[in-house]
């Protein structure tokens, strides 16, 4: 699957039946944001969104796949099963990218917590703590905004995750006697 060739066709259905953007989004639970995304050739839904997509599109889950209208009902089984295997392919590669991401967000977190434990008595490094703190409280809040609007529990977690490093470095920060004068 083509990301351009599938987003053209997922516009071109949509218009097809005078929807805009936001009532497709509305009736598949996610953004106009990722709908656009989608038409723009940036990304494909979800596995789990694409039923979803095919019936408020009225067209099967295979003609979403193809990314065009089959005359054609008749499928072969390899045909299918092709089709259904890209699919899941394509959505594996996304979860592994989801997951990188999730990992080098953690990863920095402890790295920055372990260096602020470790230099905690040094002044440059509880002011680099608090902009860091203050960086990651910014991206929770981000982080929960953007899961209330997909609806995405996954985010929400995000976000929750990304609001505790704050916790942990005032925690840290408290626990530690510097003084610290700001001129």
């Amino acid at each position: 699957m083509d990301t351009k060739e599938f987003g053209a066709f997922i516009a071109q259905e949509r218009k097809a039946r005078g929807m805009t953007q936001k009532e497709l989004a509305d009736k598949i639970n996610v953004t106009d944001k990722a709908v656009s995304r989608w038409e723009n050739g940036h990304g494909y839904p979800d596995i789990e969104t694409l039923e979803d997509l095919s019936g408020a599109l009225g067209i099967s889950l295979l003609e979403l796949m193809h990314s065009r209208r089959q005359e054609d009902i008749t499928v072969s089984v390899e045909e299918a099963s092709r089709t259904i295997s890209e699919t899941i392919k394509i959505n594996i590669d996304d979860r592994k990218k989801e997951r990188k991401i999730t990992a080098l967000i953690f990863a920095s977190s402890m790295a920055i917590l372990l260096l602020i434990s470790v230099f905690k008595n040094l002044a440059p490094v509880v002011w680099i703590a608090e902009a860091v703190g203050i960086i990651y409280l910014i991206a929770s809040v981000l982080m929960f905004v953007d899961s209330k609007r997909n609806r995405s529990t996954k985010k929400m977690l995000i976000g929750i995750l990304l609001a505790m490093i704050p916790l942990f470095i005032l925690l840290l920060l408290l626990t530690t006697s510097v003084n610290v004068t700001y001129n």
